[in-house]
């Protein structure tokens, strides 16, 4: 096939996105496909869409991340221009690129989550203050709409909210306080409605953060972990409902905490990462998965066009 792969994007995970796109250009051309790469770095939709028909691809692959790649907005591009591409649609991606909405609709249909607030920009430094939301330490502040870990803080005393509270908040308008849970990490494939496999995550940092996913030896993968059947199963079948209650499609990748007593849901990614050091690849090659099978079979989604 003639199949362009979309990368770069606006967002601050555009260094990323290059990587995956690089990535899946390469797994894409040994298969034989011819491949255009087609590097959107602003806002512009004539560029993009004379680029696109200039390109006549028979599939496209979105291999951006962050705003304007997952959050449903170059999904209504590709529904517009009407080739099958990969992904959720725009639903569905924006429903789970929300981390509070995502969070508070999983939670309505029985999967369980950590207890938190979802918090507007301007309440951020009100935290533990009169008037403001209350909590006890450690507890974790993120983004509601970012991916990589950007923008995520750990907050474990009253001087680390005091450090925190003289930074400039720079991560959008709606934010996530959830208490923070020490213990093992999970991400589960889901492929079309299915559990492919999973793997657990050992950070080199307390939690995985942005150079714990992305430097050398920032982390550890582990496909072949040990977990009691009971709480394996129930992790499994949490990331199906939230796959299917938000209205995913193609692959996507949940994320749990477990305590060593119960498992907690923690969010969906619907455009996964596809760098060397990224958790699909790694799942599908300890599952003797052919990655091509993931790339292009797993996520052909027709446009509803």
């Amino acid at each position: 096939m003639r199949i362009t792969v979309l990368k770069g994007g606006w967002s601050s995970e555009r260094d990323i996105s290059l990587k995956s796109a690089a990535f899946v250009s390469e797994q894409l051309r040994k298969l034989g496909h011819k491949i255009y790469e087609l590097d959107i770095p602003s806002k512009n939709l004539r560029y993009i869409t004379d680029q696109l028909y200039d390109s006549a691809p028979d599939f496209i692959f979105n291999a951006l991340h962050g705003y304007g790649g997952e959050d449903g907005v170059i999904q209504g591009v590709l529904e517009v221009f009407g080739v099958p591409y990969n992904t959720t649609g725009v639903l569905g991606s924006a429903i789970s690129f929300h981390k509070s909405v995502c969070k508070n609709i999983v939670s309505f249909h029985g999967v369980k989550v950590i207890d938190g607030y979802d918090i507007p920009a301007k309440e951020i430094y009100n935290i533990n203050r009169p008037g403001g939301i209350k909590m006890d330490y450690p507890f974790i502040v993120k983004p509601a709409e970012n991916g990589s870990s950007i923008g995520v803080s750990l907050i474990t005393s009253t001087c680390d909210l005091a450090n925190f509270m003289n930074l400039e908040w720079t991560h959008g308008q709606d934010i996530v306080v959830e208490r923070y849970i020490e213990g093992r990490e999970f991400s589960v494939l889901i492929m079309k409605g299915r559990v492919i496999g999973a793997v657990e995550i050992i950070s080199r940092n307390r939690f995985y953060d942005y150079n714990s996913k992305y430097d050398e030896n920032g982390s550890t993968h582990l496909c072949n972990f040990d977990l009691d059947k009971k709480t394996k199963e129930k992790m499994y079948k949490m990331a199906v409902k939230a796959f299917n209650t938000c209205h995913c499609r193609g692959i996507s990748r949940a994320d749990f905490k477990y305590d060593g007593t119960d498992v907690y849901f923690l969010e969906l990614n619907t455009q996964p990462g596809m760098t060397e050091a990224s958790l699909v690849p790694d799942i599908a090659k300890f599952y003797c998965i052919e990655i091509g099978s993931i790339l292009i079979d797993g996520q052909f989604n027709k446009s509803t066009n």
